[in-house]
């Protein structure tokens, strides 16, 4: 009987504050499971990112070399085909970049300046 005596009374909370408490939980609940979801839903994988650092060097290698052939690049899980359309009247080079994945396709393309 004397333990029980030695521990301090709490004061109870009100409805208010525990309601107000199960809101914040439920936000913070509701952000994290959001950010679970859209984890999860990516269908991307490792090769569409590898594919598309390979779109951005063969992009540089494009303009410094003024190679504007259609041309497919074969590697290991990705192929990229590239497209050119040239454009003389407006000076660009259009190039298309076609992105094979096992069964995913993607398309990038890329705007460039065209000099002769």
């Amino acid at each position: 009987m004397r333990l029980l005596k030695n521990f301090k009374k709490l004061k109870a909370s009100s409805l208010v504050e525990s309601v107000i408490a199960i809101a914040i939980i439920s936000i913070c609940v509701l952000v994290v499971f959001m950010a679970y979801l859209n984890v999860i839903n990516l269908n991307k994988s490792v090769y569409y990112y590898k594919a598309k650092h390979t779109v951005e060097f063969l992009t540089h290698e494009s303009i410094e070399q003024q190679d504007y052939e259609d041309d497919v690049f074969k590697y290991r899980g990705y192929t990229v085909t590239k497209k050119v359309t040239i454009n003389k009247e407006d000076q660009v080079v259009l190039l298309s970049f076609f992105i094979k994945t096992g069964h995913n396709e993607y398309q990038i393309n890329k705007l460039i300046p065209y000099n002769e």
